[in-house]
């Protein structure tokens, strides 16, 4: 190894030791927001000593801008409205495997950030998130092959709970306890629409899944709402069990998310 390179390394390891040092991460305070100067959050979130990752409030969580739009959803979605307009009917209308393969990708990178949104109770982010992923996988059961929309259908159960919790959260920072049970309900009757499906197309095993988790989540959620008042705005039903064993849970599954997608990454290259 030249000089030269180990000059750069150097280079680009003290410069990232003064950032870290700057941002001062540490196990009380692993997370951190950040705006830049384009009015952009970016997170910076550190599950373990070991790794730091960022994450961006918008768009697309690595902050790539595909074809100059925000994500690849809203450009792929805005080929599917061309093409109905054009057509008159969105009938016909099709993408190739590599294309829903990339949608699907993203809308893995959407799931890690709402996860982290939720444990952070942003949930306007969470909502958002979840609507974008749910709008993916029902463009996938309606265009393409089956076998590639499974791949993402079998997890619309668990983007429904999600959503719906965001939502009821959200009305539940407003005081306004009834409206939040009224989505959890319109969760819950959708969440059961879809173990119809999995039923009707004999996928047992996803129905399984998704009525003892989800929609048992949902019913919890439901009766622990009934029971409790909306005193305290930013506390769930949920959050009045072991918060602080949450929060680890939660980085842990940050971590293990983050080490998928930079294997990945690794495998790409």
């Amino acid at each position: 190894m030249s000089n030269t390179t180990i000059q750069r390394n150097t280079r680009w390891v003290q410069a990232l030791d003064r950032i870290l040092q700057v941002i001062n991460l540490d196990e009380d305070h692993p997370i951190r927001i950040l705006t830049i100067e384009d009015g952009r959050e970016v997170v910076v979130v550190q599950p373990n000593a070991f790794t730091v990752s960022r994450l961006y409030a918008s768009g697309r969580p690595d902050g790539v801008r595909p074809h100059g739009m925000d994500s690849y959803y809203e450009y792929f979605n805005g080929k599917l409205e061309q093409y109905e307009e054009e057509n008159g009917s969105r009938d016909g209308f099709e993408l190739t495997e590599e294309e829903w393969e990339t949608l699907f990708e993203e809308s893995f990178l959407r799931y890690t950030r709402y996860l982290l949104f939720a444990g952070i109770k942003r949930w306007q982010d969470v909502r958002r998130d979840t609507n974008i992923n749910l709008s993916v996988t029902n463009m996938a059961r309606e265009f393409a092959p089956s076998e590639i929309a499974w791949g993402s259908y079998q997890y619309k159960g668990y983007m429904l709970m999600m959503n719906s919790i965001a939502k009821a959260e959200l009305s539940l920072q407003d005081n306004d306890k009834e409206t939040a049970l009224l989505h959890i309900d319109v969760g819950i009757q959708k969440i059961g629409e879809f173990c119809g499906e999995c039923l009707r197309e004999e996928h047992g095993e996803a129905e399984n899944i998704t009525r003892e988790r989800y929609l048992s989540n949902l019913l919890e959620f439901r009766s622990d709402l009934e029971s409790v008042g909306t005193e305290d705005n930013e506390t769930t039903p949920d959050e009045s069990t072991d918060e602080e064993q949450e929060d680890t849970d939660l980085l842990a599954e940050l971590e293990r998310l983050l080490n998928d997608v930079d294997s990945s990454d690794v495998e790409r290259d």
